[in-house]
């Protein structure tokens, strides 16, 4: 499926990496591919980033087996970026 409009490709690339450590500065590429001309006022980027972990516990008691499932998550990064200021804000 491709976006509607005049946006052929919106990319967010981060350095070759799997995983990046608590406090650690990101580096990375933003990749706009266009279909044709288009007049941008301004370019925002948001990035979130979470961790979730999921485990099941058991343990017998008799013949019944009690099962105990655990879940978390936890964001641990959420950050917004202008690339482009919008210069009609002020007016």
């Amino acid at each position: 499926m491709q976006p509607p409009g005049l946006v052929r490709r919106l990319a967010v690339r981060l350095e070759h990496r799997l995983a990046h450590g608590c406090g650690e500065l990101l580096h990375g590429w933003v990749q706009l591919e266009l279909r044709g001309a288009l007049r941008v006022r301004a370019l925002e980027v948001c990035a979130r980033g979470m961790a979730a972990v999921h485990w099941l516990e058991s343990s017998s008691i008799g013949l019944n087996v009690v099962y105990r499932d655990y879940t978390a998550y936890q964001t641990f990064l959420y950050r917004r970026r202008q690339l482009i200021p919008d210069s009609f804000s002020a007016l």
